[in-house]
């Protein structure tokens, strides 16, 4: 390749830069890259209706393999709002002044959001049952997040690095619905399994940066292990994203031994039922991530215990008390646990459902 080739191609690039430096030009810390580890998406379901994200070594984000974030054009996430008066069929609720007030989102009440994780969609039966459980507990606004095109198989590390886009997203509706609904920051409760527990940890550093408060809780349900066990926490969830953390633990072993679960203790406090790493009643589990590839049919499967978590969540809204062995009530597992519950609890359940 001689000199003059090199010139060309080395014009070529620099005037793509300028080209994408100009098209996000309202998107911080653009200049100078080729996108070769970056995205910058302009939407209007980002905060400041632009964002970029960067997978290179200066950051902590190297827990992808090389896999970007997807843009909510390619994501196409869908925020389901429920409540009493729409408790079957929900309404489509979105980032924006006039589309939350054609809403009948009441920011008077608490609102809890669910995600799903890896292979899975907002409109699966666990999540239909947690919304109807909670519905029937309180009068609240329940927000579905569907993230399916996002978290599709089999390209589990995509699935992972769209977890900060769908944060991001979550992020911005909640400082609308602060702004625009009248909600107050601390009111949100942000329930999420496996990677969803992740996406709801991006969700809760943005809320933080964008409005210098922190929701009140994030619920982690067996938090995904692989691309985020090992790494700082800014890139999992962690106990400084929501004034309250707590993890449910079912599923806390290595990849290697088909576990899909994180081990460590990352909330303020952390619960291993039966001890966190197989729950009774399921079958042996070999497959790792390939159980994964279809969560739907796999959940009383060879993802039983990575599953198992959701039951134990819903049922401890109205029908079972999880309570840690030394009987400490304000530790019992699950939706009623209080916020000054601290530390590792490893409570005992059955291996039948309700399971307590």
């Amino acid at each position: 390749m001689n000199f003059s080739t090199v010139l060309y191609i080395s014009f070529s690039l620099a005037t793509a830069v300028s080209a994408i430096g100009v098209q996000f030009l309202d998107c911080p810390g653009n200049d100078g890259t080729l996108g070769l580890l970056r995205r910058c998406c302009r939407s209007d379901e980002l905060p400041k209706a632009c964002e970029c994200y960067d997978i290179s070594s200066s950051t902590d984000y190297t827990n992808t393999a090389f896999q970007k974030p997807q843009c909510p054009a390619d994501i196409n996430v869908v925020f389901h709002l429920y409540n009493r008066q729409h408790r079957t069929t929900s309404q489509r609720i979105q980032s924006g002044e006039t589309r939350i007030k054609s809403t009948s989102f009441s920011g008077a009440k608490k609102t809890v959001f669910i995600a799903h994780g890896f292979t899975d969609n907002g409109n699966n039966q666990w999540v239909i049952a947690m919304k109807n459980a909670l519905l029937d507990a309180e009068d609240l606004n329940v927000i579905a997040v569907d993230w399916q095109q996002g978290s599709k198989g089999p390209n589990y590390y995509q699935a992972a690095a769209n977890t900060r886009m769908v944060g991001s997203m979550v992020a911005r509706l909640i400082q609308d619905l602060h702004s625009f609904g009248q909600a107050g920051i601390g009111n949100f409760h942000l329930v999420g399994h496996s990677l969803g527990a992740h996406l709801f940890g991006y969700a809760g550093k943005e809320v933080f940066r964008l409005t210098n408060q922190k929701v009140g809780r994030i619920t982690g349900m067996d938090p995904a292990g692989p691309a985020f066990e090992g790494y700082s926490s800014y890139v999992r969830i962690d106990s400084s994203d929501a004034q309250f953390v707590d993890i449910i633990h079912t599923d806390a072993e290595p990849l290697i031994n088909a576990g899909f679960g994180i081990r460590g203790s990352i909330g303020h406090v952390d619960f291993y039922p039966n001890g966190g790493v197989h729950q009774p009643g399921c079958p042996a589990e070999t497959f790792g991530l390939l159980s994964m590839i279809n969560f739907s049919s796999q959940k009383d499967g060879g993802a039983c215990s990575h599953g198992r978590v959701l039951d134990l969540f819903t049922n401890s809204i109205q029908r079972c008390r999880y309570n840690p062995p030394d009987g400490n009530t304000a530790c019992t597992m699950g939706y009623h646990v209080s916020r000054s519950c601290r530390g590792d609890h490893s409570p005992v359940t059955t291996d039948k459902a309700p399971f307590c």
